[in-house]
């Protein structure tokens, strides 16, 4: 199916799911736990101060698959920081945890910018007609003969669930033809842009 690669990135890692991806990403937490914590809330503030941009050099979807680990990776240190006994730690975690929150709130419509260019170029070729909508680029909409089958429309919400969900968008649209007052849609119960989550 022409979705998967879309789902999951380039075809060989057709197997692998979205959650491996960003767990391979993270592996290296041995070697950062290793480094004190209030100096990775420190370096992970000054990174986000000096380059709050994180998209500007994605075009592909493993590297969105890359941010999206990043942001884990913030978002597993924040947590160590709140739990920490340490007071200094706990304000340097809510420190952070503002400064992703704002980096998120930025680079997430972009990041769903980049996958719908990616989905409009790689399926034109299938004739199906892409475009992104709503005030933060959260709406997707499809269209091909393709999805004159309910069949086709649910084995296609299947293969792009995990990715809209982790881009965040907040429904997905199917018609089968241009002209079509009608379509099928999905909400995607999606966090906001704005949530800093594991």
């Amino acid at each position: 199916m022409f979705f998967i690669f879309i789902a999951y990135g380039s075809d060989d890692d057709k197997n692998d799911t979205m959650e491996n991806k960003v767990t391979d990403q993270l592996s290296t937490d041995k070697v950062v736990s290793e480094i004190p914590l209030k100096t990775r809330l420190e370096n992970a503030i000054k990174g986000l101060e000096t380059d709050t941009d994180l998209t500007k050099s994605v075009q592909s979807v493993d590297g969105i698959v890359i941010v999206l680990a990043i942001y884990k990776a913030y978002a597993i240190t924040i947590k160590e920081g709140k739990e920490s006994t340490n007071p200094g730690e706990k304000e340097l975690a809510k420190k952070l945890e503002a400064k992703v929150s704002n980096s998120q709130l930025k680079s997430f419509p972009k990041l769903r910018m980049v996958y719908y260019n990616i989905m409009q170029e790689k399926l034109w070729e299938n004739d199906v007609d892409v475009k992104v909508g709503g005030k933060r680029n959260t709406v997707l909409n499809l269209t091909a003969g393709y999805f004159a089958a309910n069949s086709n429309i649910k084995s296609t919400q299947e293969a792009l669930h995990e990715m809209l969900v982790n881009l965040r968008f907040k429904q997905i649209n199917y018609r089968w033809y241009k002209g079509d007052n009608e379509y099928t849609y999905y909400t995607v119960e999606s966090p906001k842009d704005s949530e800093v989550l594991e």
